[in-house]
């Protein structure tokens, strides 16, 4: 199949904690409609922290059926930015893929980024119709409206986390990545921007979560984590002016 022709080989990266109800599902997704059309040397990494629920379990089998399938534990749960910083640090492909693990994406959506992939550095999935509480869909407008002010990046979606980027973008780029600690994608995508990369937004479709809460910006913190978010973007934006 044509949308499947893919010559580079992939690192899917997929932070898991305590989403025992739909992991399996969701990694059978990405098997079915993904993974099996890879080329040979591709990669499954998954990074699970201190899950109480049972999800543990589920991915040890998982793994013992596909042994693609590498997962890293942790004791215990240290964030959804420490989380992905450890699966991009681990990436050995050329291509590395980043998503959630709540079943929230469609795998098959994958395949709409890699039709660009050979003429960008960097594809962004933006979620279209996004499902999501409304406080959370002010707040990240809000926050993209920001750095579009900033940077003069107009991106939508910056946190979105369905994304394929060329591996070494993400060696030159994440090390530089220590300004937003909560929101590491938001930050590697604007000094991908900053940076002078080419990167492309291509709309995804998005579902409503089946079962419990986001890993992201929590809602109880958003003023305290989005003051951070702002004082990290200012920041960045310091540092982009002093290289000139």
């Amino acid at each position: 199949m044509n949308q499947h022709s893919l010559t580079d080989s992939v690192s899917i990266l997929m932070p898991v904690s305590n989403e025992a109800k739909v992991i399996r599902e969701v990694i059978e997704e990405w098997v079915d409609d993904v993974f099996q059309y890879l080329t040979e040397g591709s990669e499954f990494l998954l990074d699970e922290a201190g899950s109480t629920d049972g999800t543990r379990e589920i991915l040890k089998n998982l793994s013992e059926k596909y042994p693609f399938i590498k997962v890293t534990y942790n004791d215990k749960r240290d964030g959804f930015g420490n989380a992905a910083r450890r699966l991009y640090e681990k990436a050995n492909c050329p291509l590395i893929f980043f998503t959630d693990s709540d079943g929230q994406y469609l795998a098959k959506d994958f395949w709409k980024l890699t039709k660009h992939i050979e003429k960008y550095d960097m594809v962004h999935g933006v979620k279209l119709g996004r499902k999501d509480s409304v406080f959370r869909r002010i707040f990240s407008f809000l926050f993209n409206k920001y750095i579009n002010f900033l940077f003069s990046i107009y991106f939508l979606d910056m946190n979105s986390a369905f994304r394929l980027t060329k591996a070494d973008i993400i060696k030159n780029v994440l090390p530089d990545c220590v300004s937003m600690p909560i929101l590491v994608n938001a930050e590697l995508l604007v000094r991908t921007v900053a940076s002078n990369f080419e990167v492309k937004q291509v709309y995804i479709l998005h579902r409503e979560r089946k079962h419990g809460r986001s890993r992201g910006l929590r809602s109880f913190r958003y003023l305290i984590d989005g003051m951070i978010a702002v004082i990290g973007l200012y920041n960045i934006k310091s540092s982009y002016r002093e290289k000139v």
